[in-house]
C-alpha cells in the first residue's frame, strides 16, 4: 500500500476457514463452515419440502440427497440443471435456505462474541502496520459472505478499503486496502449503484454455493477480471481455503496467474493449513508449488515450528527425513487452530528482532503474544 514499495508483495486468498477460525480463537462454540451448516439446512429443507404442495413428489430425494453431510453445492448445481421446473425452483429454495442458515449464525456470533468475531483479522492486518514489516500488503482476495474482514479493516486500517467496484456512498482514494469479495458479499444489495443491505428480506449480491460460480455478469467479471490482475505478485498466502472440487474456476485462476506472471519468477504459494493438508493440495496441483506452514521462509517460521514440533534446535523440514516429515504430521494433527499458530508465532518472531517495536497504534497484533 506504500508507493515505490520495493518489499515483496504479498496477496491472501481467504476462505470460510479463516473466519471460522476467527470465532474459534474468541472461544464460541458456533461455526460457520459447511459442516456446521448441514444439520440444520437438512433439516429446514425436509420442512419447506413437506409442506410445500408443489414439491409432494420430491420427499424421497430431498430425504436420500439432502442429508447432513451432503456437499450442498453439488445438489444445487445437479437442481439447476434438471429439465424440470419444479428441480430448478428447489435448488433456489436450498440457496436462500443456506443464506437464512448462515446469516442466523453470523447474527448469533456477533450477539455472543462482538468484536472478538474478527481478532485474528484485526492482528493481521495490524500486523502490515509495523513499520519494519519486510513485505508489502498488496490486496486481499475473499470468498467469504461474512463482512469479518472489512470490519476487522475498519476498527484497525489506517487506510480504507476499495472492494474493486462502486460501492453507494463509498470513496477509494489512491492509498487503500484493495479488497475483493469474488463471491460478493451478505452486505451488499443487488442493485445498482451497490448500497448497504438494510435487513435480511433484501436480496444480496452475490453468487450462491453450486459447482459453476456464475462470473459473467457484472460486478463479478470485475473482480475476477481484477483478482487476476493483482495476482502479478510474489507471494499467496492462502488461509482457510480447501481449494476443492467445487473451486476449479478459483484453482484455474491461480495456475494461470502462476504460469503467465509478468516477472521471471512465479509467486510463491504459502498455506496456512494444517501441514497434512497442504501436503494433500500439493499432490493435487503440483504446478502451483505450495509450501505448508512448516515451510515459511519469512522470519523462519518454518524452522521453528519445526522444532517446536520434534524437538531439537530450529530446521528446515525439507532436511528431515521421510520418517521424520511422516512423524510430525502425525503429532502435530488437523484439529488445531493454524490461523492463529501462524500469527503468534510471527509476533513471537518479531519480539526476537533486535531493535523492532511489534507496538501499533491499535495493538491488535501485540494482543497475540499478551493473550498466550
Amino acid at each position: 500500500m506504500t508507493e515505490n514499495d520495493s518489499r515483496p508483495k504479498v496477496v491472501y486468498l481467504i476462505g470460510a476457514g479463516a473466519s471460522h477460525a476467527c470465532v474459534k480463537s474468541a472461544g464460541s462454540d458456533q461455526g460457520i463452515l459447511m459442516q456446521d451448516l448441514g444439520s440444520e439446512l437438512a433439516e429446514r429443507v425436509r420442512k419447506l419440502v413437506e409442506e410445500t404442495d408443489e414439491y409432494n413428489t420430491l420427499t424421497s430425494l430431498v430425504n436420500e440427497v439432502i442429508v447432513e453431510d451432503a456437499d450442498i453445492e453439488h445438489v444445487i448445481t445437479f437442481l439447476d440443471e434438471s429439465p424440470s421446473s419444479v428441480h430448478r425452483q428447489l435448488a433456489n429454495d436450498l440457496r436462500r435456505t443456506f443464506e437464512i442458515v448462515l446469516r442466523e449464525k453470523l447474527d448469533a456470533i456477533e450477539e455472543a462474541i462482538d468484536d472478538n468475531r474478527f481478532s485474528l483479522y484485526a492482528a493481521l492486518l495490524d500486523m502490515y502496520e509495523i513499520s519494519e514489516f519486510p513485505e508489502e500488503l498488496y490486496a486481499i482476495l475473499t470468498l467469504n459472505y461474512d463482512e469479518f474482514i472489512e470490519e476487522a479493516a475498519a476498527s484497525v486500517s489506517v487506510h480504507p478499503v476499495d472492494f474493486g467496484i462502486r460501492l453507494q456512498g463509498a470513496n477509494t482514494p489512491q492509498k487503500s486496502l484493495k479488497l475483493l469479495k469474488l463471491h460478493g458479499s451478505f452486505g451488499w444489495r443487488d442493485a445498482w449503484p451497490i448500497p448497504k443491505i438494510e435487513n435480511d428480506n433484501e436480496e444480496p449480491l452475490w453468487i450462491p454455493p453450486g459447482i459453476q460460480k456464475g462470473k459473467q455478469r457484472y460486478t463479478f467479471n470485475v473482480l475476477w477480471g481484477l483478482a487476476r490482475e493483482l495476482l502479478d505478485c510474489d507471494m499467496l498466502r492462502i488461509i482457510g481455503c480447501r481449494l476443492g472440487a467445487n473451486d476449479w474456476d478459483l484453482v484455474s485462476l491461480l495456475f494461470t496467474t502462476r504460469h503467465a506472471h509478468t516477472s521471471k519468477t512465479p509467486y510463491v504459494v504459502e498455506v496456512i493449513d494444517s501441514p497434512a493438508r497442504a501436503n494433500e493440495l500439493k499432490r493435487s496441483y503440483p504446478y502451483l508449488d505450495i509450501r505448508s506452514i512448516l515451510e515459511i521462509e519469512t522470519m523462519e517460521i518454518g524452522n521453528q515450528l519445526v522444532a517446536e514440533f520434534s524437538g531439537g534446535a530450529p530446521r528446515a523440514f525439507d532436511s528431515l527425513t521421510p520418517n521424520e516429515q511422516k512423524d510430525i504430521y502425525e503429532t502435530v494433527g488437523t484439529n488445531k487452530n493454524w490461523f492463529r499458530i501462524w500469527l503468534e508465532q510471527m509476533a513471537e518472531a518479531f519480539e526476537r528482532e533486535p531493535g523492532v517495536c511489534i507496538k501499533t497504534p491499535k495493538g491488535e497484533f501485540k494482543k497475540l503474544l499478551d493473550r498466550g
